[in-house]
C-alpha cells in the first residue's frame, strides 16, 4: 500500500440530494453510494452555486462564487482559468488527470489566431492542469469503437441511436420512449465504460500522488436505462411531486416568463419520468461501486480521499418543472458524500452531517488533504474539520445561489439581458430571492412552515422587516466576493 495521498473527486450531472438511500429515500436502491456513505460523511445540506453544468463545475474547481468567475452559463468562457484545483494540485506534486467532460469554456483571447473558439461558443473544453484521460460526455469515439469490438452492429454505434431506447415495433402504446431499455447491455453501458477506463487508470503504477476527476452524464437526460435498471422501479411507488396547482398560474413575472410545464399534469407520464431517473441513479451507483472495488483490489482504498456530489439537482415534475433552473432546493441542493481515509477521520464515520456547505467547499477540501497550501482566492472552506471533528469556528450559517436566466428571456425584447439575473440566501429559517429586473419583485419563503417554498411573503407587510434584514445581508455578503482580480496578490494563501 503506498503512502501517498490520492484524490479521488466524482461528479454525477444533475442528481438529487435525495436520491440516495443514506439520504433517507426509502425506495430508491443506492448500496454503493450508501455503503461509501456508512465509511464516511454523508453533508445532508450541500449546496451547489449555480447552475446549469458549466458555471456550476466552474465553481466547484475554483472554489469561488459565480460572482467571482463570472461564468454565467454554460458557454460562458472563464477567466484566469489556471486557478482551478487540477493546477493547484499538480503544481503540488500530484498528478491531474479527468475522464469525462468538464464544461469548460475558454478565454477567447487567449486562443491562437484562427481558433473558432474566438468566434464562436463552445465548453467542449478541459480546463488547464489536467490530463485528459478520455474525453467523453453522452458518447465518444472510443466507446463507439468499444461496442463495435463487443459486437454491436455499425449502425448502433451513433450518437442518435444508441441514446434512444429500444421501442418495439407496435410503438410505445400507452408508455413514454424512457418505459423501454436501452439498445446496450447493462455492463456495456457509456458509464460503465467511463468506470473501465478509470479502473484501468488505477491499475498502473504512480510514481506521484494523483487526483482523478470522473464525470458521469447520467443521471441527466435523456432518461435511458440498459436493463434491468429500465423497469427496477414501479412508477406507481414513485412518491407524488412536491407541487400545487396554483403554481400554474403563478402571477409572478418570472414564472410567466418560464411557463411551467403544463405537460407534467398527466401524473402517469410524469412517474414513468421519475421511474427512469430513479433506474439511471442505480446505474450510476452500480458504476461508482466498481471503482470503489478497483481502489481495494489495487491497495490504495486506505489512502484516497474520496468525494462524490453532483454539478446540480433535478426537478422531476416539483414546481410543475423538470430539468434544472431558478431558485427552488431541487436544483440548489445536491448530494455529498466526502470519505476521508485518515484515523482522524474515524470518530465520524458514518454520520449524517446537517451543517451548510457548498460546492466551492470542495476545491479547499481537495488542497488541505492533498498537503497543499490553499491560496487565499478560494472562497470556499475546507470540510476536513468538519470531518475530523474540528468544524470551523464560524460555521456556514447561511448558503448563496444565482442564476443567470438571460437565456430564457432572449426572445423577449422588453428584457435587458445583463439584468435577468436572481440571487438567492438560504439560511435554516428563510429562503430571500433578489431579481434583477425591476419588474420583477422579490420572494421570501418561511422554510420552517413552508419547506416545499409555496407561499411567497415577500409581499406581507409583517414580513418587511425581514425581507429588508435579508437584502441587507445579501449586499453585505456580495460586497465581500464579487468578482476579484489582484486583491489578494499581496496575501496570496491563507
Amino acid at each position: 500500500m503506498s503512502s501517498a495521498r490520492n484524490v479521488l473527486l466524482i461528479i454525477s450531472d444533475q442528481f438529487r440530494h435525495d436520491g440516495l438511500g443514506a439520504a433517507g429515500n426509502a425506495i430508491i436502491q443506492t448500496p454503493h453510494l450508501d455503503a461509501l456513505a456508512a465509511e464516511g460523511v454523508l453533508f445532508s445540506h450541500h449546496f451547489v452555486q449555480t447552475c446549469p453544468c458549466g458555471p456550476s463545475r466552474m465553481c466547484l474547481y475554483t472554489g469561488r462564487y459565480m460572482c467571482s468567475t463570472r461564468s454565467v452559463n454554460n458557454q460562458t468562457p472563464l477567466t484566469e482559468a489556471e486557478d482551478n484545483v487540477a493546477r493547484f494540485l499538480r503544481d503540488g506534486g500530484c498528478d491531474a488527470g479527468i475522464l469525462g467532460y468538464n464544461d469548460y469554456a475558454l478565454d477567447p483571447r487567449i486562443c491562437a489566431p484562427g481558433d473558432p473558439r474566438r468566434t464562436s461558443l463552445n465548453y467542449d473544453n478541459f480546463l488547464p492542469g489536467f490530463d485528459v484521460l478520455l474525453d467523453h460526455e453522452h458518447d465518444s469515439p472510443e466507446y463507439f469503437a468499444y461496442l463495435r469490438e463487443k459486437g454491436y452492429p455499425p449502425e448502433l454505434c451513433t450518437r442518435r441511436l444508441v441514446h434512444e431506447p429500444e421501442v418495439p415495433p407496435e410503438g410505445t402504446g400507452a408508455h413514454l420512449p424512457c418505459h423501454f431499455p436501452a439498445r446496450y447491455r447493462a455492463e456495456d453501458s457509456e458509464g460503465q465504460f467511463i468506470s473501465t477506463k478509470t479502473i484501468e487508470y488505477l491499475e498502473q503504477p504512480h510514481d506521484r500522488p494523483w487526483f482523478l476527476s470522473v464525470n458521469y452524464i447520467k443521471p441527466h437526460s435523456p432518461h435511458i436505462c440498459p436493463a434491468p435498471y429500465h423497469a427496477m422501479y414501479d412508477p406507481a411507488a414513485i412518491p407524488s411531486a412536491n407541487r400545487r396547482p396554483e403554481e400554474l398560474e403563478d402571477p409572478h413575472p418570472y414564472w410567466r416568463l418560464m411557463r411551467p410545464h403544463r405537460a407534467l399534469l398527466e401524473e402517469s407520464k410524469l412517474r414513468e419520468i421519475q421511474a427512469a431517473y430513479y433506474g439511471m441513479v442505480s446505474e450510476v451507483d452500480a458504476c461508482v461501486g466498481r471503482i470503489i472495488q478497483a481502489l481495494k483490489d489495487t491497495g490504495q482504498w486506505d489512502n484516497t480521499l474520496i468525494i462524490f456530489t453532483s454539478d446540480h439537482g433535478e426537478y422531476l415534475g416539483d414546481h410543475y418543472s423538470m430539468d434544472k433552473a431558478h431558485y427552488y432546493d431541487e436544483t440548489m441542493r445536491v448530494p455529498c458524500i466526502v470519505r476521508d481515509p485518515s484515523p482522524e477521520a474515524d470518530a465520524t464515520r458514518g454520520q449524517r452531517l446537517d451543517a451548510f456547505t457548498e460546492s466551492v467547499d470542495i476545491a479547499p477540501t481537495l488542497c488541505e488533504y492533498a498537503g497543499v497550501a490553499v491560496p487565499d482566492r478560494l472562497q470556499g472552506t475546507s470540510l476536513l474539520g468538519h470531518l475530523r471533528g474540528q468544524p470551523p469556528a464560524q460555521a456556514k450559517s447561511e448558503i448563496h445561489f444565482e442564476y443567470d436566466f438571460r437565456d430564457k428571456a432572449k426572445r423577449r425584447d422588453e428584457y435587458d439581458p445583463d439584468e435577468c439575473l436572481l440571487w438567492v440566501i438560504r439560511d435554516r429559517d428563510y429562503k430571500y430571492v433578489q431579481f434583477g429586473l425591476e419588474s420583477m419583485p422579490p420572494l421570501l419563503f418561511d422554510l420552517r412552515a413552508d419547506p416545499g417554498e409555496h407561499h411567497n411573503l415577500a409581499g406581507s407587510p409583517e414580513h418587511a422587516a425581514t425581507v429588508a434584514r435579508y437584502a441587507q445581508k445579501m449586499l453585505r455578503w456580495r460586497m465581500k466576493n464579487e468578482d476579484q482580480r489582484m486583491e489578494h496578490w499581496a496575501y496570496p494563501y491563507r
